[in-house]
């Protein structure tokens, strides 16, 4: 695949570099933010050399796969962003499509770091259990404290990337957000008798929190604008960012920060309760619509909830082993179409496709081979309900927030419950095993 040439292809097609006011990746995909969604040809773009397919909602979305890197590298080489562009504004957006386009914005740029961080700890941990590694060593230590610090300090990586969103100052965003981890706060509120202009403050721990960086950042964004409007232009430098901290910090503790701490605890006791009385048949159901929310690029709205659930509980029980099943239910369709299929080009899609599921990444054999042939969508469904219910059944708990696969199923090594991790074994052969039947049974390939 020539990327210089695919790279210069997308970017003509979405209507050139005046036509983009945000450009970003996620692990299969390139996202855009457009002024007109009229001047991207999309029919020019699914042509492109390594396109597997288009999503349009509040972003387009172009599925790359695996070459993701590679193409949004050379992009950026050739793609110069303006402050003018920036402040456009496009087509009038719904107020939910606007929603969900800040939720991944702010989510999606975190994957990275916790799934890194958060697959290190499940390695050591198995590394502990096996006896390679002594918990009381140094180096256990020093590594195990990579992925302690990465959720210590997600409200510092959630205020940039919140900034990054909003286009605000992000390192005063990141000093907004540190204020409420500074040792000396923290031992201040845990007195209980902090008291601001009259009120007091409520004693909470912003350490893992997702939710209050959001409202205190987005407040001082909204502080940092209207004070750039009316301040001299000669101590712009110093008195914005000095009044917005002054203003947001306080608001922050006394209302922002309580609001995003409720906003959390309430997203995880609504999720907690609904899998408690739908029980394995929530995360079956889960599954089996997954397919289809990915091809609609809606599976991204369940960040919040999954990272919330991790920093505060350490455990994630519905989105990512429901994930698990359809990953593996991919994997093992594309397995039975390259088993069965005649057409060289096609087997060794299908191939490909599959080992890419395989490791956790199901863009290139959702829009490569199951959504091409209705047949293979049917076997990846039924699977999908199936091995999603055995694992709801088993109340599979992941500890990572990574797409589930073969190099990263230590991401259910529970060190306070060994038989989880078998729990994700048997969930993972029996997707594998129950779509690669299903498949072969299914689907036939059709005469050219």
């Amino acid at each position: 695949m020539d990327y210089k040439k695919s790279a210069g292809l997308i970017l003509e097609y979405m209507g050139g570099e005046k036509n983009i006011t945000n450009f970003e990746h996620c692990s299969t995909r390139l996202r855009f933010n457009v002024v007109d969604k009229s001047k991207v040809n999309t029919d020019a773009l699914k042509k492109v050399e390594g396109v597997m397919g288009l999503v349009i909602n509040a972003q387009i979305q172009i599925i790359i796969g695996n070459n993701v890197i590679e193409v949004y590298d050379e992009i950026m080489k050739i793609y110069t962003p303006t402050k003018e562009i920036e402040n456009i504004v496009g087509e009038k957006k719904k107020v939910t499509t606007l929603i969900l386009e800040y939720i991944v914005g702010i989510f999606q740029p975190l994957v990275p770091a916790m799934a890194g961080a958060g697959v290190l700890k499940s390695l050591l941990i198995l590394f502990s259990t096996m006896k390679i590694l002594d918990t009381t060593s140094d180096i256990y230590k020093i590594l195990m404290s990579i992925s302690d610090a990465t959720f210590y300090f997600l409200p510092l990586m959630v205020a940039i990337t919140t900034a990054t969103k909003l286009n605000t100052n992000k390192l005063v965003a990141l000093v907004a957000g540190a204020v409420y981890l500074f040792p000396s706060n923290i031992a201040l509120l845990s007195k209980g008798e902090v008291v601001l202009f009259g009120l007091n403050v409520k004693n909470i721990s912003y350490v893992s929190q997702v939710f209050p960086p959001i409202l205190i950042v987005l407040f001082l964004g909204i502080l940092e604008k209207y004070l750039n409007k009316i301040s001299p232009k000669a101590i712009r430098v110093f008195f914005v960012p000095m009044v917005s901290l002054m203003i947001a910090v306080p608001i922050g503790y006394l209302f922002l920060g309580p609001l995003g701490f409720t906003m959390g605890e309430y997203l995880t006791v609504v999720i907690l309760f609904l899998y408690e009385k739908l029980g394995f048949i929530g995360v079956a159901i889960l599954a089996g619509i997954l397919p289809f929310m990915i091809a609609a690029g809606m599976h991204k709205a369940l960040s919040p909830y999954a990272i919330s659930s991790l920093s505060k509980l350490g455990i994630e029980t519905l989105y990512l082993p429901a994930s698990l099943a359809h990953n593996m239910s991919q994997s093992g369709a594309c397995f039975a179409v390259a088993v069965r299929a005649k057409d060289k080009q096609l087997k060794s899609a299908a191939l490909s496709a599959g080992i890419s599921a395989l490791m956790g990444i199901t863009e290139p054999a959702l829009y490569g081979v199951t959504l091409l042939h209705k047949r293979v969508l049917y076997g990846v469904v039924a699977s999908c309900v199936l091995a999603g219910g055995v694992t709801g059944f088993f109340g599979l708990k992941a500890l990572v927030p990574v797409g589930p696969g073969l190099a990263n199923l230590t991401m259910f090594l529970d060190p306070n419950d060994s038989k989880n991790i078998i729990y994700g074994i048997i969930g993972f052969g029996l997707s594998l095993v129950l779509s690669f039947i299903f498949t072969i049974i299914l689907w036939k390939e059709e005469k050219k």
